[in-house]
C-alpha cells in the first residue's frame, strides 16, 4: 500500500471534517523505560533528559512503561523514572523482565516485581502494558492475568497505533556505530512519515470499526531515535490534525473497555477487534509480517 503524502492526508482530514467528526486525538506512550543501555551520540541520562525536554517544550503529558532490566532497577534507573513523574508524566508497569506470558505464575510474579519497583515513584499509575502486546497463548494464562490485573487495581494499557520506532532505532544505531558522522536527516524524515502513516491507518480503521473518533494510544519506545526526533514527531502530528492528550484521558475512551476474545494478539487493539468482527481478515498481517515488510522498506530507503 502506498503511503499518502501530505496532500493525501490533507484531503483525508478534509473528508472526515465534512462528516462533522471531532478532531482526532492520541496519547504518547513509551515502552521499555528507562533503557540504560549505551548508544552512540547520547548517554542514558542524556537520552532520558532529551525525551523529557521534547515533551515539556510541546506541553505534552505522556506515560513510560518501565522494566527492571537494562538498568531499570538501579539507583540511576529509578532516578530516571522518577524524573518522569516529577515532570508530571505517568509511570506504568511493563513487567520486570519483559517476559512473554507463558507460565502464569512466573509472569504474575514478574509483574508484581515491577510494581514493587515503581510503586513509590512519583507518577506511579496502575496501567499495565503486555510485552510484545501478547496477552497469553492459552485461555488459562490470559484470563488468569486479566484477573490478577483487576485484583491489583490495574488496567490493560492497550495500543491502537503501533509503530516501528524500535526497528528504525536499531538501524540508526547500527549506522552510527559504523559512521559516527552519518547524516541523521534521512532517519528523521523516514521516522516521522512512517508514524504519520501508521496514525492515518489506525484512525481510518477506528472510524470503520466504531463509526466515531476514538482517543488513540500510540506505542513508542524509550530510545535514541525519540531522544533525537520526538519534537519533530510531535510537531508533525499536530500539523496533520492530531490533538495530543494525556494517557488517562485517552484510556477513558470506551474502546479500551473491550476485551478481545481471541488469543491471536500481538498487534493493535483495533486490528484485533476488527478481525473478530470480520471487518478485516483474521490474519491480514500479523506482527511478524508487518516486521518483515518494514525491514524491506527500510532497505529500499537506504537505511
Amino acid at each position: 500500500m502506498v503511503r499518502p503524502g501530505a496532500a493525501g492526508r490533507s484531503l483525508l482530514l478534509a473528508a472526515f471534517g465534512a462528516l462533522g467528526l471531532a478532531a482526532q486525538s492520541l496519547a504518547l506512550t513509551f515502552d521499555d523505560g528507562p533503557n540504560r543501555v549505551r548508544t552512540p551520540l547520547l548517554s542514558p541520562d542524556q537520552r532520558n533528559a532529551a525525551i523529557l525536554k521534547a515533551l515539556k517544550e510541546a506541553k505534552v503529558q505522556a506515560i513510560v512503561f518501565a522494566n527492571g532490566i537494562d538498568g531499570g532497577d538501579t539507583p540511576e534507573g529509578r532516578a530516571a523514572l522518577a524524573a518522569w513523574g516529577e515532570a508530571g508524566h505517568r509511570v506504568g508497569n511493563h513487567t520486570y523482565s519483559h517476559l512473554r506470558l507463558a507460565d502464569l505464575a512466573a509472569f504474575e510474579a514478574d509483574f508484581q516485581r515491577c510494581d514493587a519497583m515503581i510503586r513509590g515513584l512519583p507518577g506511579y499509575t496502575r496501567l499495565f502494558r503486555f510485552p510484545y502486546l501478547k496477552e497469553g497463548a492459552t485461555l488459562e494464562a490470559r484470563d488468569g492475568m486479566r484477573k490478577a490485573l483487576a485484583e491489583a487495581g490495574y488496567r490493560d494499557a492497550q495500543v491502537t497505533i503501533p509503530t516501528f520506532d524500535w526497528l528504525i532505532d536499531e538501524h540508526l544505531r547500527t549506522r552510527l556505530k559504523a559512521d559516527p558522522h552519518a547524516d541523521l536527516e534521512p532517519y528523521r524524515t523516514y521516522y516521522v512519515e512512517d508514524v504519520l502513516d501508521q496514525a492515518d491507518r489506525a484512525r481510518a480503521l477506528a472510524l470503520r470499526l466504531t463509526g466515531r473518533e476514538v482517543a488513540h494510544a500510540m506505542l513508542l519506545h524509550h530510545c535514541l531515535l525519540n531522544a533525537l526526533f520526538l519534537g519533530d514527531l510531535i510537531h508533525a502530528l499536530r500539523a496533520n490534525g492530531w490533538t495530543l492528550v494525556g494517557p488517562l484521558e485517552a484510556y477513558a475512551d470506551p474502546i479500551y473497555q473491550q476485551a478481545p476474545r481471541t488469543l491471536d494478539t500481538g498487534t493493535s487493539l483495533l486490528r484485533t477487534l476488527a478481525a473478530e468482527r470480520g471487518l478485516i481478515p483474521a490474519r491480514a498481517e500479523g506482527l511478524e509480517e508487518a516486521y518483515a515488510r518494514e525491514k524491506v522498506r527500510l532497505r529500499e530507503a537506504g537505511l
